[in-house]
This record gives C-alpha cells, structure tokens and sequence, in this order.
C-alpha cells in the first residue's frame, strides 16, 4: 500500500495513524464539518408554544419524516407492501397517523418507514415525498403561501418539480392543521412589529423594520428573521470562538469557511476528533424559549474526510463513492 490516496482509504475506514509516514502526518491534513442539527426549524420550535412541533425535536422524530408520514401515507403503505415489510405485526398506518410523538418509536416498523421516507430523496423526480415534505416544512415556518411555495420548489428543484397548486394547498393545509402553535407564534410577532417595528434574535439582538407598512408578500421575510439571524449568529460566535480557542493553544488549525449554519476547518490528520469536540462546544450554544423560559441547546452534527464531498457507501457490491468525502464522526 504505497499509494497516499490508498493510505488515506484506508484511514477513513479503521482510524489507523500508523498507516502514514512521519513526513506524511506532518503534512497531512483533514477536513472537519460541524453543522447545526435541525437550525432554524430547532429554534422556531421554541419560538413556540410547546406543541408537537417542540415535540418532534424532544423525541428526536426528524420533522420531514413525520410531516411526509401525514401528506403521503398512502404511498408508504403500498411501498411497505410491496418491499414485504411486516412480519407476525401488520404494518399499522392509522396508529402511526394517530399516536403521540413520544411513543412514535416503539410502534412497529417505525425504524422502517423512516428509513423508507428518507430513501426517497433517490428516487425519481416524482416521487421525490421526503424532498416535498422538506419544502413544505420550511416554508410554512415562515408563512409562505400556495405560490410563492410552487415557485420555491420549481426554483430549487432547476425547474424539475412541479407541484399543482391542488397539491401545495395540501401541503400547506395539512402542515398547519398539525402545528397550529406556528400560525399562533405568526400572529404574536407580527402584532410586535405592527406596534414597536422591531424583531429580535434569540441573541437579543433587534432588528429594525424599516418598512412604512409591509406587503403581505413580505411578511415570510419577517417571520424568518429570528430564526435565520439566530443561526447565523450562533455561527459567527463559534468561528470567532475556535479562532481563539486556536490561538491560545497554538494549535495547526485552519477555520475555512463560515456557512451560515456549519463551519468547516482542517487539522493535522490524528487532530480530527478533538477538532471536532472544539467544533461542537462552541455550536452548542445555550438559549431560553422567549415563550415560556424554556432552556434548550442547538445541536449539532459532525463530519470528517479528506475532500470536501459526500462520501457514500457502494451498492449491491459496487465500491464505496468518494471514499476520501465527508462522514459522520461519533462522539
């Protein structure tokens, strides 16, 4: 094994520094990424009251999922059937469809069925109900109504989903009929801003509107503010923080790139992990729910590799896509 790419392979798989050279580690280094897990959507759950949308993130059910679960039911059922996925336990949509978030783990094939709905990120255009239930989470966080929502997902889609305005009324609708503390938490804020014309972050940093009367068209604009500026802050606040935490230990850490809601750095290979935790403390940053004092942390995701892709396993025997990409490290 004498080629660095294959050395660097291998590495990725076993965590094995004894696989490079003195002058290879010396010069070596590594990517690390850590993302805030769940973002703005986290932070709208406490801008809220404490309905299920807080739950789903207490219970840890991704919100896509649950949301595609209830827009799209139908199709899981046939696909459970098809793909034989049950055993001596029927499949149980309406109990799925019914019970409490807290104990949506322990129903049978729940493991399953939220596996399932996140596959269908692969499949074609449109099928595409994990990406559809996405879409319709973020934007009806932020109020956008049926066309503006069409068009978003047109845009992102590079104008390859299409979704009719029958379907997005759905969506919306049925978003809404399950967290109505959104709409709630819409209406307190904008009457905030009709009497003081500021919006704070979670920082406590205002913002000042400067619109004499907003159009309606622009009021998803100012229902995103507390949420995306918290975001970016809570970013700012942690690149700044790992620059000095650098600094002062006079550690061969590169801060690359603030995304708004990740940063990525690189380290001397063998440094990742302790990169990583660095990375973590300083996105887990404290906050209290304005709603009802409520502490919660944002979370986090880390990853490492020696590119800046996604590294993905191989199917049906096929080898493993951009082995040196991005993957998970677990703490």
């Amino acid at each position: 094994m004498n080629k660095l790419y294959d050395k660097c392979a291998y590495y990725m798989a076993s965590n094995d520094l004894s696989i490079f050279s003195e002058e290879e580690r010396s010069n070596l280094k590594i990517f690390v990424q850590t993302d805030q897990s769940g973002a703005e959507a986290l932070i709208v759950a406490y801008l809220c009251n404490n309905g299920d949308f807080r739950q789903l993130f207490i219970h840890g059910v991704k919100p896509h999922v649950y949301v595609a679960c209830h827009v799209f039911m139908e199709v899981w059922k046939k696909k459970m059937r098809e793909l034989h996925i049950s055993g001596d336990v029927p499949f149980d949509a309406d109990r799925i469809l019914h019970s409490s978030i807290k104990d949506l783990k322990s129903i049978p094939y729940w493991k399953e069925l939220d596996l399932l709905i996140k596959d269908s990120d692969n499949w074609p255009l449109d099928q595409r109900y994990y990406y559809l239930a996405k879409q319709t989470c973020h934007s009806s966080n932020y109020g956008v109504t049926a066309e503006p929502f069409r068009m978003n997902i047109l845009e992102k889609s590079g104008g390859k989903i299409v979704v009719s305005r029958k379907d997005a009324d759905l969506f919306l609708m049925t978003y809404h009929s399950l967290f109505p503390e959104i709409r709630d938490w819409h209406r307190r804020l904008r009457s905030q801003v009709e009497q003081t014309g500021i919006v704070y972050n979670l920082h406590g940093h205002p913002l000042t509107i400067t619109w004499h009367e907003i159009p309606e068209d622009k009021w998803k604009e100012v229902f995103a503010i507390p949420a995306q500026s918290t975001v970016g802050m809570i970013t700012n606040i942690a690149f700044s923080k790992l620059q000095e935490d650098t600094e002062d230990n006079n550690r061969k850490w590169d801060h690359l790139i603030n995304c708004h809601d990740s940063v990525l750095s690189q380290c001397p290979v063998g440094e990742e992990r302790e990169l990583g935790m660095a990375q973590k403390k300083f996105i887990e940053q404290d906050f209290i729910s304005p709603v009802d004092n409520v502490l919660f942390k944002m979370r986090s995701e880390t990853q490492y590799g020696f590119n800046w892709g996604i590294f993905k396993k191989g199917k049906d025997g096929k080898p493993d896509i951009n082995r040196l990409g991005l993957r998970e490290m677990k703490f």
